[in-house]
Protein backbone atom coordinates (compact mmCIF):
# COMPACT_ATOMS: atom_id res chain seq x y z
CA UNK A 1 0.00 0.00 0.00
CA UNK A 2 1.59 3.81 -0.87
CA UNK A 3 0.14 6.36 0.71
CA UNK A 4 -2.19 4.83 2.71
CA UNK A 5 -2.98 8.29 4.09
CA UNK A 6 -5.19 9.48 1.33
CA UNK A 7 -8.26 7.09 2.12
CA UNK A 8 -8.55 8.19 4.86
CA UNK A 9 -11.39 10.63 3.96
CA UNK A 10 -14.80 11.84 5.28
CA UNK A 11 -16.52 13.77 1.79
CA UNK A 12 -18.21 13.70 -1.55
CA UNK A 13 -15.88 11.84 -3.50
CA UNK A 14 -15.96 9.31 -6.69
CA UNK A 15 -13.32 6.88 -6.02
CA UNK A 16 -11.60 5.74 -9.42
CA UNK A 17 -8.86 3.21 -10.22
CA UNK A 18 -7.90 1.32 -13.23
CA UNK A 19 -9.80 -2.00 -14.18
CA UNK A 20 -7.46 -4.83 -15.11
CA UNK A 21 -9.38 -7.64 -12.72
CA UNK A 22 -13.15 -6.97 -12.87
CA UNK A 23 -15.17 -7.52 -9.34
CA UNK A 24 -12.00 -7.44 -7.76
CA UNK A 25 -10.83 -3.89 -8.56
CA UNK A 26 -13.45 -1.92 -7.17
CA UNK A 27 -13.47 -4.04 -3.68
CA UNK A 28 -9.65 -3.87 -3.34
CA UNK A 29 -10.15 0.26 -3.24
CA UNK A 30 -13.13 0.55 -1.37
CA UNK A 31 -12.06 -1.85 1.04
CA UNK A 32 -9.88 0.75 2.09
CA UNK A 33 -11.92 3.80 2.62
CA UNK A 34 -14.13 4.81 5.92
CA UNK A 35 -17.75 4.99 4.02
CA UNK A 36 -19.91 2.90 2.68
CA UNK A 37 -19.31 2.94 -1.21
CA UNK A 38 -21.52 2.96 -4.11
CA UNK A 39 -20.61 0.98 -7.21
CA UNK A 40 -21.27 2.33 -10.88
CA UNK A 41 -21.29 -1.29 -12.68
CA UNK A 42 -21.90 -2.83 -16.09
CA UNK A 43 -25.94 -3.18 -16.96
CA UNK A 44 -24.98 -6.58 -18.28
CA UNK A 45 -24.40 -7.86 -14.51
CA UNK A 46 -28.30 -7.11 -13.54
CA UNK A 47 -29.37 -9.76 -16.25
CA UNK A 48 -31.83 -12.38 -14.67
CA UNK A 49 -33.93 -11.64 -11.17
CA UNK A 50 -30.92 -12.85 -8.62
CA UNK A 51 -28.16 -10.88 -10.36
CA UNK A 52 -30.50 -7.55 -10.39
CA UNK A 53 -31.39 -8.23 -6.59
CA UNK A 54 -27.61 -9.00 -5.77
CA UNK A 55 -26.11 -6.04 -7.25
CA UNK A 56 -28.81 -3.57 -6.52
CA UNK A 57 -28.80 -4.82 -2.65
CA UNK A 58 -25.14 -4.05 -2.57
CA UNK A 59 -24.84 -0.43 -3.60
CA UNK A 60 -24.77 -0.78 -7.43
CA UNK A 61 -25.72 1.58 -9.77
CA UNK A 62 -27.00 0.45 -13.58
CA UNK A 63 -24.78 1.67 -16.43
CA UNK A 64 -24.69 1.28 -20.38
CA UNK A 65 -22.35 0.28 -22.66
CA UNK A 66 -22.65 -0.19 -25.95
CA UNK A 67 -22.25 -3.64 -25.76
CA UNK A 68 -25.04 -4.51 -23.46
CA UNK A 69 -28.00 -2.65 -25.34
CA UNK A 70 -27.92 -4.70 -29.06
CA UNK A 71 -27.46 -2.49 -30.74
CA UNK A 72 -30.17 0.54 -29.48
CA UNK A 73 -29.08 4.21 -27.99
CA UNK A 74 -27.73 4.12 -24.84
CA UNK A 75 -29.26 5.55 -22.12
CA UNK A 76 -27.79 6.70 -18.95
CA UNK A 77 -29.54 9.46 -17.88
CA UNK A 78 -31.11 7.68 -14.92
CA UNK A 79 -27.77 6.64 -13.28
CA UNK A 80 -26.22 9.83 -13.89
CA UNK A 81 -29.19 11.48 -12.06
CA UNK A 82 -28.60 8.76 -8.76
CA UNK A 83 -24.92 9.07 -9.04
CA UNK A 84 -25.48 13.03 -8.81
CA UNK A 85 -28.08 13.04 -6.06
CA UNK A 86 -25.48 10.27 -4.28
CA UNK A 87 -22.93 12.43 -4.11
CA UNK A 88 -24.77 15.64 -3.50
CA UNK A 89 -25.83 13.69 -0.29
CA UNK A 90 -22.21 13.70 0.66
CA UNK A 91 -21.82 9.68 -0.84
CA UNK A 92 -18.66 8.27 -2.36
CA UNK A 93 -19.59 6.41 -5.22
CA UNK A 94 -15.95 4.28 -7.48
CA UNK A 95 -16.34 3.99 -11.30
CA UNK A 96 -13.53 2.18 -13.27
CA UNK A 97 -13.42 4.60 -16.39
CA UNK A 98 -11.81 2.89 -18.28
CA UNK A 99 -15.04 0.98 -19.06
CA UNK A 100 -13.97 -2.75 -19.16
CA UNK A 101 -11.71 -4.40 -17.78
CA UNK A 102 -8.33 -5.32 -19.36
CA UNK A 103 -5.66 -7.49 -18.12
CA UNK A 104 -2.49 -5.69 -19.39
CA UNK A 105 -0.61 -3.21 -17.08
CA UNK A 106 -1.21 0.10 -18.88
CA UNK A 107 -4.15 2.87 -18.60
CA UNK A 108 -6.63 2.66 -21.77
CA UNK A 109 -8.27 6.15 -22.91
CA UNK A 110 -10.27 6.85 -20.12
CA UNK A 111 -14.20 7.61 -21.03
CA UNK A 112 -15.85 11.16 -19.80
CA UNK A 113 -18.51 9.48 -17.52
CA UNK A 114 -17.24 10.15 -14.23
CA UNK A 115 -15.83 13.62 -15.24
CA UNK A 116 -19.19 14.69 -16.42
CA UNK A 117 -21.02 13.13 -13.19
CA UNK A 118 -18.17 14.66 -11.03
CA UNK A 119 -18.87 18.50 -12.59
CA UNK A 120 -22.72 18.03 -12.72
CA UNK A 121 -22.77 16.87 -8.96
CA UNK A 122 -20.61 19.89 -8.52
CA UNK A 123 -22.54 22.22 -10.63
CA UNK A 124 -25.64 21.28 -8.98
CA UNK A 125 -24.03 22.77 -5.58
CA UNK A 126 -22.52 25.92 -7.27
CA UNK A 127 -19.51 24.80 -6.88
CA UNK A 128 -19.77 24.30 -3.08
CA UNK A 129 -19.96 20.54 -2.60
CA UNK A 130 -16.73 20.00 -1.69
CA UNK A 131 -16.18 16.74 -4.42
CA UNK A 132 -13.11 15.36 -5.04
CA UNK A 133 -11.82 12.63 -7.56
CA UNK A 134 -9.68 9.83 -5.58
CA UNK A 135 -7.58 8.21 -8.02
CA UNK A 136 -5.97 4.61 -7.17
CA UNK A 137 -3.84 2.64 -9.03
CA UNK A 138 -3.60 -1.00 -9.06
CA UNK A 139 -0.66 -3.06 -10.11
CA UNK A 140 -1.47 -6.68 -10.28
CA UNK A 141 1.68 -8.86 -10.54
CA UNK A 142 -0.16 -12.14 -12.11
CA UNK A 143 -4.02 -10.95 -11.75
CA UNK A 144 -5.25 -14.43 -12.35
CA UNK A 145 -2.79 -16.19 -10.03
CA UNK A 146 -3.24 -17.65 -6.24
CA UNK A 147 -0.81 -15.46 -3.77
CA UNK A 148 0.20 -12.74 -6.60
CA UNK A 149 1.64 -9.80 -4.91
CA UNK A 150 -0.63 -6.51 -5.82
CA UNK A 151 0.62 -3.07 -5.01
CA UNK A 152 -2.40 -0.36 -4.26
CA UNK A 153 -0.74 3.52 -5.02
CA UNK A 154 -3.18 6.26 -4.05
CA UNK A 155 -2.79 9.57 -5.04
CA UNK A 156 -3.45 12.84 -4.29
CA UNK A 157 -7.27 13.91 -5.12
CA UNK A 158 -8.45 16.04 -7.80
CA UNK A 159 -10.82 19.06 -6.43
CA UNK A 160 -13.22 19.36 -9.07
CA UNK A 161 -13.90 22.92 -8.09
CA UNK A 162 -10.56 24.03 -9.90
CA UNK A 163 -12.49 23.39 -13.05
CA UNK A 164 -15.53 26.05 -12.46
CA UNK A 165 -14.34 28.53 -14.71
CA UNK A 166 -13.67 25.84 -17.47
CA UNK A 167 -16.66 24.29 -16.96
CA UNK A 168 -18.88 27.48 -17.24
CA UNK A 169 -17.21 28.73 -20.46
CA UNK A 170 -17.47 25.52 -21.92
CA UNK A 171 -18.69 22.05 -20.04
CA UNK A 172 -17.32 19.71 -22.80
CA UNK A 173 -14.43 20.81 -22.81
CA UNK A 174 -14.30 21.37 -18.96
CA UNK A 175 -15.40 17.45 -18.65
CA UNK A 176 -12.55 16.71 -21.03
CA UNK A 177 -9.62 18.05 -19.07
CA UNK A 178 -10.61 16.62 -16.21
CA UNK A 179 -10.75 13.13 -17.92
CA UNK A 180 -7.25 14.01 -19.17
CA UNK A 181 -5.19 14.95 -15.89
CA UNK A 182 -7.10 11.67 -14.30
CA UNK A 183 -6.10 9.39 -16.83
CA UNK A 184 -2.21 11.04 -16.87
CA UNK A 185 -2.46 11.11 -12.60
CA UNK A 186 -3.87 6.98 -13.16
CA UNK A 187 -0.97 6.30 -15.64
CA UNK A 188 1.72 7.65 -12.15
CA UNK A 189 0.23 5.53 -10.06
CA UNK A 190 0.99 2.31 -12.09
CA UNK A 191 3.22 0.18 -13.77
CA UNK A 192 2.31 1.82 -16.85
CA UNK A 193 3.82 -0.03 -20.36
CA UNK A 194 2.97 0.79 -23.64
CA UNK A 195 2.12 -2.85 -25.04
CA UNK A 196 2.53 -5.92 -24.52
CA UNK A 197 5.57 -6.46 -25.84
CA UNK A 198 7.11 -3.65 -23.69
CA UNK A 199 5.17 -5.44 -20.29
CA UNK A 200 7.11 -8.58 -21.21
CA UNK A 201 10.41 -7.27 -21.16
CA UNK A 202 9.09 -5.46 -18.13
CA UNK A 203 7.97 -8.06 -16.50
CA UNK A 204 11.01 -10.57 -16.71
CA UNK A 205 13.52 -7.62 -15.68
CA UNK A 206 11.50 -7.58 -12.91
CA UNK A 207 11.78 -11.29 -12.21
CA UNK A 208 15.40 -10.99 -11.94
CA UNK A 209 15.44 -7.94 -10.00
CA UNK A 210 13.26 -10.11 -7.29
CA UNK A 211 15.51 -13.07 -7.44
CA UNK A 212 18.67 -11.17 -7.07
CA UNK A 213 17.81 -7.70 -5.23
CA UNK A 214 14.68 -8.45 -3.64
CA UNK A 215 12.96 -4.97 -2.53
CA UNK A 216 9.46 -4.19 0.05
CA UNK A 217 6.88 -3.90 -2.51
CA UNK A 218 6.81 0.22 -2.75
CA UNK A 219 10.55 0.20 -3.39
CA UNK A 220 10.08 -2.36 -5.79
CA UNK A 221 6.79 -0.61 -7.52
CA UNK A 222 8.91 2.63 -7.50
CA UNK A 223 12.43 1.31 -9.17
CA UNK A 224 9.75 -0.26 -11.99
CA UNK A 225 8.36 2.51 -13.11
CA UNK A 226 11.97 4.19 -13.12
CA UNK A 227 12.92 1.31 -14.83
CA UNK A 228 10.69 2.14 -17.73
CA UNK A 229 11.22 5.72 -17.87
CA UNK A 230 15.29 4.39 -18.49
CA UNK A 231 14.12 2.08 -20.98
CA UNK A 232 12.21 5.01 -22.85
CA UNK A 233 15.41 6.60 -22.72
CA UNK A 234 17.65 4.31 -24.27
CA UNK A 235 15.42 3.58 -26.53
CA UNK A 236 15.30 7.03 -27.73
CA UNK A 237 19.20 7.22 -27.44
CA UNK A 238 20.73 4.16 -28.52
CA UNK A 239 17.46 2.16 -30.85
CA UNK A 240 19.85 -0.39 -31.56
CA UNK A 241 21.70 -1.11 -28.00
CA UNK A 242 18.08 -1.46 -26.67
CA UNK A 243 16.78 -3.66 -29.58
CA UNK A 244 19.56 -6.30 -28.46
CA UNK A 245 19.08 -5.96 -25.02
CA UNK A 246 15.34 -7.37 -25.71
CA UNK A 247 16.72 -10.10 -28.03
CA UNK A 248 19.37 -10.99 -24.95
CA UNK A 249 16.10 -10.81 -22.53
CA UNK A 250 14.05 -12.92 -24.57
CA UNK A 251 16.70 -15.76 -25.67
CA UNK A 252 17.49 -16.00 -21.73
CA UNK A 253 14.18 -17.01 -20.79
CA UNK A 254 13.54 -18.73 -23.78
CA UNK A 255 16.23 -21.00 -22.55
CA UNK A 256 14.92 -20.98 -20.00
CA UNK A 257 11.65 -22.54 -20.84
CA UNK A 258 13.87 -25.01 -23.24
CA UNK A 259 15.14 -26.35 -19.97
CA UNK A 260 12.43 -26.32 -18.23
CA UNK A 261 13.98 -24.62 -15.46
CA UNK A 262 13.74 -20.69 -13.93
CA UNK A 263 15.18 -17.86 -12.76
CA UNK A 264 15.32 -18.22 -9.52
CA UNK A 265 17.06 -21.71 -9.63
CA UNK A 266 20.28 -19.61 -11.13
CA UNK A 267 19.46 -16.70 -8.94
CA UNK A 268 18.76 -17.98 -5.94
CA UNK A 269 19.88 -21.96 -4.93
CA UNK A 270 18.02 -24.13 -2.50
CA UNK A 271 20.23 -25.71 0.45
CA UNK A 272 22.13 -28.90 -0.13
CA UNK A 273 19.97 -31.40 -1.47
CA UNK A 274 20.47 -33.74 1.09
CA UNK A 275 18.51 -31.49 3.77
CA UNK A 276 15.56 -30.82 1.07
CA UNK A 277 15.73 -34.83 1.06
CA UNK A 278 15.21 -34.76 4.65
CA UNK A 279 12.20 -31.75 4.80
CA UNK A 280 10.92 -33.82 2.04
CA UNK A 281 10.17 -36.86 4.06
CA UNK A 282 9.50 -34.64 7.14
CA UNK A 283 6.88 -32.67 5.88
CA UNK A 284 5.59 -35.44 3.45
CA UNK A 285 2.81 -36.17 5.77
CA UNK A 286 1.53 -32.74 6.08
CA UNK A 287 1.74 -32.03 2.76
CA UNK A 288 -0.81 -35.18 2.00
CA UNK A 289 -3.33 -33.70 4.49
CA UNK A 290 -3.47 -30.99 3.33
CA UNK A 291 -4.51 -31.74 -0.34
CA UNK A 292 -6.36 -34.47 0.29
CA UNK A 293 -8.97 -32.45 2.49
CA UNK A 294 -8.65 -29.47 0.00
CA UNK A 295 -8.23 -31.02 -3.13
CA UNK A 296 -12.39 -30.66 -4.09
CA UNK A 297 -13.10 -27.42 -2.84
CA UNK A 298 -9.70 -25.95 -4.33
CA UNK A 299 -10.25 -27.75 -7.55
CA UNK A 300 -13.89 -27.39 -8.56
CA UNK A 301 -13.09 -22.91 -8.78
CA UNK A 302 -10.33 -24.10 -10.86
CA UNK A 303 -11.80 -26.90 -12.99
CA UNK A 304 -15.49 -24.55 -13.57
CA UNK A 305 -12.74 -21.89 -14.35
CA UNK A 306 -10.99 -23.95 -17.20
CA UNK A 307 -14.16 -25.22 -18.50
CA UNK A 308 -16.51 -21.85 -19.12
CA UNK A 309 -13.51 -20.78 -20.70
CA UNK A 310 -13.78 -17.01 -19.77
CA UNK A 311 -11.59 -13.98 -20.65
CA UNK A 312 -8.27 -14.13 -18.30
CA UNK A 313 -9.95 -11.10 -16.84
CA UNK A 314 -12.78 -12.75 -15.29
CA UNK A 315 -10.76 -15.67 -14.11
CA UNK A 316 -9.95 -14.97 -10.48
CA UNK A 317 -13.50 -13.17 -9.81
CA UNK A 318 -14.81 -17.09 -10.42
CA UNK A 319 -12.39 -18.60 -8.84
CA UNK A 320 -13.01 -16.48 -5.52
CA UNK A 321 -16.66 -16.00 -5.66
CA UNK A 322 -17.01 -20.39 -6.24
CA UNK A 323 -14.04 -20.75 -3.24
CA UNK A 324 -16.83 -18.97 -0.77
CA UNK A 325 -18.98 -21.52 -1.10
CA UNK A 326 -17.17 -24.60 -1.81
CA UNK A 327 -14.28 -24.21 0.80
CA UNK A 328 -17.15 -23.18 3.79
CA UNK A 329 -19.49 -26.39 2.36
CA UNK A 330 -17.31 -28.86 2.23
CA UNK A 331 -15.11 -28.37 5.00
CA UNK A 332 -18.42 -28.21 7.26
CA UNK A 333 -19.32 -31.80 5.64
CA UNK A 334 -16.07 -32.72 6.73
CA UNK A 335 -16.51 -31.27 10.05
CA UNK A 336 -19.94 -33.55 10.45
CA UNK A 337 -18.27 -36.55 8.88
CA UNK A 338 -15.56 -36.85 11.76
CA UNK A 339 -17.92 -35.51 14.54
CA UNK A 340 -19.77 -38.57 13.19
CA UNK A 341 -16.84 -40.60 13.14
CA UNK A 342 -15.20 -39.52 16.39
CA UNK A 343 -16.56 -36.66 19.05
CA UNK A 344 -17.14 -33.21 18.89
CA UNK A 345 -13.13 -32.30 20.34
CA UNK A 346 -11.53 -34.38 17.45
CA UNK A 347 -14.21 -32.51 14.85
CA UNK A 348 -13.25 -29.22 16.25
CA UNK A 349 -9.30 -30.01 16.17
CA UNK A 350 -9.42 -31.37 12.42
CA UNK A 351 -11.20 -28.17 11.24
CA UNK A 352 -8.89 -26.13 12.66
CA UNK A 353 -6.17 -27.99 10.43
CA UNK A 354 -8.13 -27.45 7.41
CA UNK A 355 -7.12 -24.04 6.37
CA UNK A 356 -3.80 -23.60 7.73
CA UNK A 357 -2.94 -27.19 5.85
CA UNK A 358 -4.18 -26.67 2.49
CA UNK A 359 -2.08 -23.57 2.67
CA UNK A 360 0.88 -25.42 3.37
CA UNK A 361 0.01 -28.28 0.81
CA UNK A 362 0.14 -25.06 -2.16
CA UNK A 363 3.14 -23.77 -0.26
CA UNK A 364 5.38 -27.13 -0.54
CA UNK A 365 4.19 -27.96 -3.69
CA UNK A 366 5.42 -24.28 -5.31
CA UNK A 367 9.04 -25.04 -3.07
CA UNK A 368 9.26 -29.02 -4.83
CA UNK A 369 8.65 -27.46 -8.30
CA UNK A 370 11.24 -25.17 -7.49
CA UNK A 371 13.47 -27.47 -6.19
CA UNK A 372 13.33 -29.98 -9.10
CA UNK A 373 13.92 -27.06 -11.73
CA UNK A 374 16.95 -26.29 -9.70
CA UNK A 375 17.90 -30.06 -9.85
CA UNK A 376 17.46 -29.83 -13.93
CA UNK A 377 19.10 -26.94 -14.13
CA UNK A 378 22.32 -28.33 -11.97
CA UNK A 379 22.32 -31.33 -14.72
CA UNK A 380 21.94 -28.95 -18.09
CA UNK A 381 24.82 -28.91 -20.32
CA UNK A 382 23.46 -25.11 -21.06
CA UNK A 383 24.37 -24.04 -17.21
CA UNK A 384 27.40 -22.14 -17.68
CA UNK A 385 25.79 -20.35 -21.04
CA UNK A 386 22.92 -19.59 -19.37
CA UNK A 387 24.82 -18.10 -16.27
CA UNK A 388 26.79 -16.05 -18.04
CA UNK A 389 23.39 -14.03 -19.90
CA UNK A 390 22.15 -13.76 -17.02
CA UNK A 391 25.62 -11.84 -15.98
CA UNK A 392 25.65 -9.88 -19.05
CA UNK A 393 21.70 -9.28 -18.81
CA UNK A 394 22.12 -8.36 -15.00
CA UNK A 395 25.15 -5.83 -15.49
CA UNK A 396 23.00 -4.03 -18.17
CA UNK A 397 20.10 -3.54 -15.89
CA UNK A 398 22.26 -2.34 -13.04
CA UNK A 399 23.37 0.45 -15.51
CA UNK A 400 19.93 1.16 -16.60
CA UNK A 401 18.77 2.05 -12.68
CA UNK A 402 22.09 3.29 -12.47
CA UNK A 403 23.36 0.96 -10.44
CA UNK A 404 22.94 2.64 -7.04
CA UNK A 405 18.78 1.70 -7.42
CA UNK A 406 18.88 -2.13 -7.59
Amino acid sequence: MINRQHFRFDRPTILVSNHPNTLLDPLHAAVRVPMIVHFLANASLFNGTFFNWFFSTFFCIPVERPQDVNGRALNNQEAFRQASDFLGKGGCLYIAPEGTSFKGRRIRPLKTGAARIALNAEGQKGFELGLSIMPVGLTYEASNCFDSRLTICAGNPIWIKDYKGLYQEDAFQAARQLTDDLEATLRSLVVHTRDEEEDRLIGRIETLLRNSSPAPEPVHFTRTQHLIEQLHTWQEQAPQEALEFRQEVDQYFSALQEQRTEDKALARPLRPWWLHFIGLVLLFPVFLHGLAHNFLPAFIPVGLARRLKLDVEYNSTLKIMVGLVTFPLFYFLQYRLIFWLYDGQTALIYLLTLLPAGLFAWAFFQHQKRAFRYFRFRRSTRREELLALRSAIWEKTGNLLDKKEV
